[in-house]
């Protein structure tokens, strides 16, 4: 009887952490986020927010660190960008045609001009869907506690902004080769 209790938790418990396996992720295209400079970045939202709730708009909030943001054109997307009182940015995607499908990625480019000083910022990415569904991409990352798995369901975007030093090291560094280990244990 213990079995089956814990199979069904099992089961319940995979079904709510399968939308974990996709989020809303920065996507820095290879290139080191500098502190102080300006360079792209892109915004992907994985999925819509259940398979039957496609997604309608898409809001970023970054803080006062981020010095600026200008988000690139999306075609069938609105988008609108305002500073915030407290400082940092809004930026927010309509989507002026039919719903993304669930299973569709969106690419928001962004242009940043980094914060000053090195370090991990984050953005908080809220997404609507139809039938008000909606997720808020905003859950620090943490190691699994008795009461939390890891990751979060909903885990915050976040970009490690390095230092000119830093980045100039890296860039002098030669590419070493990724060995993949295939073997199965």
């Amino acid at each position: 009887m213990a079995a089956c209790g814990a199979l069904a938790a099992a089961a319940v418990l995979g079904w709510f952490a399968s939308p974990a396996a996709a989020h809303a992720i920065i996507d820095l295209d290879g290139v080191s986020a500098v502190a102080g400079t300006t360079s792209q970045m892109t915004l992907e939202v994985q999925h819509g927010c259940l398979p039957a709730e496609a997604t309608l708009r898409v809001d970023a909030f970054v803080g006062r660190p981020w010095r600026g943001v200008e988000p690139g054109a999306v075609p069938g997307w609105q988008t609108t960008v305002e500073r915030l009182p407290q400082g940092g940015w809004h930026i927010a995607w309509t989507n002026l045609g039919p719903p993304i499908p669930f299973g569709t990625a969106i690419f928001f480019p962004i242009e940043v001009a980094w914060p000053s000083k090195a370090g991990t910022y984050a953005m908080r990415v809220t997404q609507q869907c139809t039938n008000g569904a909606s997720y808020d991409w905003n859950q620090q990352y943490f190691p699994a506690t008795a009461d939390s798995p890891s990751p979060p369901l909903t885990p915050r975007p976040e970009v490690k902004v390095v230092s000119r030093a830093e980045a100039s090291t890296a860039n002098a560094q030669p590419a070493r080769p990724v060995h993949m280990n295939t073997h199965s244990h």
